[in-house]
């Protein structure tokens, strides 16, 4: 209990806005990509999935998955989707990731590159499944995206560590 009452009410604040800020931004520069056409076969690259990925692992108890919901929807708003697709898809790898939190800290950067990289890969082919065509160059576009988006990574991690670490330690 003592733990709750010696806690700073300001550096709750200031994290909750560095991850609201964060999952907008990642889902401002997404739409961005595909309104620019930066997109391969159809498909950008999730940056808000593996933000919000990020801030699972970061900190799985100042997340929570209201985040997920609201990042969903703005997603789902500003890409196009059936109202919902990318709600469940995220609450869905946000439980997982929340889940796990502890062994994905432990891996190390290419560990974990790779474990983003079978993430990116899974929820693009449940996106292509349920919601558009799917052929040989869709996939190899999922696994591309997968690719980059696993090279991609450690330079996010990087800078939502600054991010984090300059305004919940502040």
């Amino acid at each position: 209990m003592a733990y709750f009452s010696t806690r700073n009410p300001n550096k709750t604040l200031s994290t909750q806005l560095a991850i609201g800020i964060s999952l907008i931004s990642g889902v401002f520069f997404q739409s961005l990509l595909n309104f620019f056409s930066f997109e391969i076969y159809g498909s950008s690259i999730p940056v808000t999935l593996m933000t919000l990925i990020y801030w699972n692992i970061a900190l799985p108890k100042n997340i929570g998955l209201v985040w997920s919901f609201i990042s969903g929807i703005l997603l789902d708003l500003n890409l196009g989707y059936f109202l919902g697709t990318h709600v469940i898809l995220f609450l869905f790898i946000s439980y997982l990731t929340q889940r796990y939190f502890h062994r994905i800290r432990a891996m190390f950067q290419i560990q974990q590159s790779i474990l983003i990289a079978s993430i990116v890969f899974l929820y693009l082919v449940i996106l292509y499944i349920f919601f558009q065509g799917f052929s040989f160059f869709v996939f190899l576009a999922i696994a591309l995206n997968s690719i980059i988006s696993a090279v991609i990574w450690p330079i996010l991690f990087g800078l939502l560590r600054l991010i984090r670490r300059k305004y919940t330690y502040a």
